[in-house]
């Protein structure tokens, strides 16, 4: 699908998407369950298909009504294959779910998924007395049970891993404890938490490096909120700081996503911003050069690069080296695809230079990854010229009305 962009004005309201990254947790946490939950306000993107369908495959009972859905999860099914979509954060959470209750699966997925690495979660589950392939992508087989232990993980890839483990580990028998060094994306990891915290289960935090797990918790049904996606809705942020002003709604400014931080990138730049109670508007104002560690929340790095493009001198991101293992080499394809459109990217170590400039008409390829289809879109704003997006369709993974949003905002 290509989607062709001309220069605009940005004048619009949007409620914000679900977050896809609170919803599938929510689901993991409800299959544990052995009474009703109810999720409102759900995300329904493919990534959240994804969770559903697995939560299904479980055994899980799942009602949808009106803006929300109930799963009852009474028992648990043995499967053998846990197929996850294109959704990493699926598999890494799922893995040791599945864990507790089948002898043995396989862990699979499709397109982009089997293109990135997933060597951190199967050197955990090998700590835990699990045989794994040995193996770095998908498919992979996954042997034995899941057991409590005290471990020590790497985290420089990333918190899923140590999300799901998080997850599985309050059902088994005895204690755990899981010691961390250079644990990335702290945010995510209080979300899990925070979420782990609605059904009933105590994890205890110590500064982010030692986690302890009691065993034999159990998982209590509850209602849940799903909070507005920061993440989704930043490239709209960063088209309204660049051509215009945006509202957007069912936000929460006290959330413990990790993409809430995009309200300091637009502080850096000089955005204006006006917060009114789940309400955030961001209007254009004179646009200035940043720097801005984005090692915690790398979901942000595309729309950050659409903004610097923007921005006069010369903007600094750290935290590239987190996006090696996305959905692309997100840090190469954001150089190169920028590159078409005047826009100079340099790749320093773990930084990322940008220089702000005119940007050009172009054709250019968001290679399936939707943070960059979206980022591509913000950068068509004050282009000279026609930018046509192909592969725009990807967008579905995580935001599947982001076109219909972008365009009613389009002037």
């Amino acid at each position: 699908m290509q989607v062709k962009l001309k220069p605009c004005k940005i004048q619009g309201h949007v409620c914000a998407p679900s977050s896809k990254s609170m919803m599938i947790r929510a689901i993991a946490a409800a299959v544990l369950c052995t009474e009703k939950t109810t999720i409102k306000n759900f995300a329904d993107c493919n990534d959240t298909k994804a969770a559903i369908n697995i939560a299904k495959s479980l055994g899980a009972e799942i009602e949808t009504n009106k803006n929300e859905i109930q799963i009852i999860s009474k028992k648990i099914n043995k499967i053998t294959t846990l197929h996850c979509g294109e959704s990493a954060l699926c598999a890494r959470i799922f893995a040791p779910v599945v864990s507790l209750f089948s002898d043995e699966f396989e862990i699979s997925g499709e397109k982009s998924l089997l293109k990135r690495n997933i060597s951190d979660l199967l050197q955990a589950l090998n700590l835990l007395g699990l045989d794994c392939d040995d193996k770095k992508y998908l498919p992979v087989k996954i042997k034995g049970k899941i057991k409590s232990g005290k471990i020590k993980i790497d985290g420089n890839a990333g918190s899923q891993t140590l999300s799901g483990l998080l997850t599985a580990l309050p059902l088994c028998e005895n204690n755990s404890v899981i010691d961390v060094e250079n644990l990335k994306s702290k945010p995510y990891i209080d979300l899990t938490i925070s979420v782990l915290e609605k059904f009933g289960i105590k994890i205890i935090n110590e500064n982010y490096k030692r986690f302890f797990i009691a065993g034999n918790q159990k998982y209590k049904a509850c209602t849940i909120n799903i909070e507005g996606d920061w993440s989704g809705v930043s490239c709209l942020f960063a088209a309204a700081a660049i051509g215009g002003e945006i509202s957007v709604e069912n936000l929460n400014i006290k959330s413990k996503q990790a993409d809430v931080a995009m309200l300091d990138v637009l502080r850096l730049c000089g955005a204006d911003i006006n917060i009114e109670n789940d309400k955030i508007t961001v209007k254009k104002n004179q646009l200035r050069a940043f720097s801005f560690d984005a090692s915690d929340c790398p979901d942000l790095f595309a729309a950050i690069v659409a903004l610097a493009a923007n921005c006069n001198g010369r903007s600094i991101i750290k935290g590239a080296l987190r996006l090696k293992n996305k959905e692309s080499d997100r840090a190469k394809i954001l150089q190169q695809e920028f590159a078409k459109l005047n826009i100079k990217i340099e790749l320093k170590d773990d930084e990322m230079y940008i220089f702000g400039g005119n940007i050009n008409h172009a054709t250019v390829n968001s290679h399936n990854d939707h943070r960059i289809a979206m980022a591509l879109a913000v950068a068509s704003i004050n282009s000279n010229g026609s930018v046509i997006v192909e592969n725009a369709e990807c967008v579905a993974k995580s935001y599947p009305d982001f076109w219909e949003d972008f365009f009613n905002a389009s002037h």
